[in-house]
C-alpha cells in the first residue's frame, strides 16, 4: 500500500463509497447526492496550501480510500484529519497505514504540532480506530449535530507531535 495524489480514474471508487450507506452513514455531510462532476472538481482542487487530500492504493494502484488533512494552518500548526475507505477495504488495515502515513506527513513534512478530527458519538467502530491510531479524546460537545435527522454527539479527538514521536 502506499498514498498518492488522487486522480480522475479514481473517481468511480470515490463515488462508490459516497453513495454506500453502509460506509457513510456516520458521515456529517451527506455524500449520497456527490455526482461524477462534483467528485472531478474535488479530486482537481485535492491539494493545496489548506488542504490535502491523498488516495490509498493498493499494490495494483487500485484506489481504496481517501486519508486527508483539512483546515491546514501554518501559522497555529495544526490542521483537520479525516479519512473514508471503500467497504472491501474495510479490516485490511489499509485505513491505518494510511493513518500512519497522513500523521508522518503533517507531523515531518508539514511541521505540524496537532493533528484533529471529530466524530459522531455513536461511531463507536471510528473511536476505537482512532484510539488505536494514537489520538486523545479531548471532549464532547453535546447534542452538536444534525444527521440523519437525529441529534448527534460530537466527539473531539487530537494528536500533538510529541505524543507522535513516543509511539515511533
Amino acid at each position: 500500500m502506499r498514498l498518492r495524489l488522487l486522480e480522475n480514474k479514481d473517481i468511480g471508487y470515490i463515488l462508490e463509497w459516497m453513495h454506500d450507506p453502509a460506509v457513510n452513514r456516520f458521515f456529517q455531510t451527506d455524500f449520497s447526492t456527490y455526482t461524477e462532476e462534483k467528485v472531478r472538481e474535488f479530486v482537481a482542487g485535492s491539494f493545496s496550501d489548506t488542504a490535502r487530500h491523498y488516495a490509498c492504493v493498493d499494490d495494483t494502484d487500485e484506489y481504496l480510500g481517501t486519508v486527508s488533512l483539512k483546515n491546514i494552518n501554518y501559522a497555529a500548526g495544526n490542521a483537520e484529519y479525516a479519512v473514508s475507505f471503500r467497504k472491501n477495504a474495510h479490516g485490511t488495515g489499509a485505513s491505518f497505514f494510511a493513518t500512519k502515513e497522513i500523521l508522518r506527513i503533517a507531523f515531518e513534512e508539514l511541521g505540524l504540532n496537532r493533528v484533529y478530527l471529530n466524530v459522531i458519538g455513536s461511531n463507536q467502530r471510528a473511536m476505537a480506530f482512532y484510539k488505536k491510531a494514537g489520538f486523545i479524546y479531548e471532549g464532547t460537545f453535546r447534542r452538536h449535530i444534525l444527521v440523519n435527522e437525529v441529534l448527534e454527539d460530537l466527539n473531539w479527538y487530537g494528536i500533538l507531535k510529541d505524543e507522535y514521536e513516543d509511539k515511533g
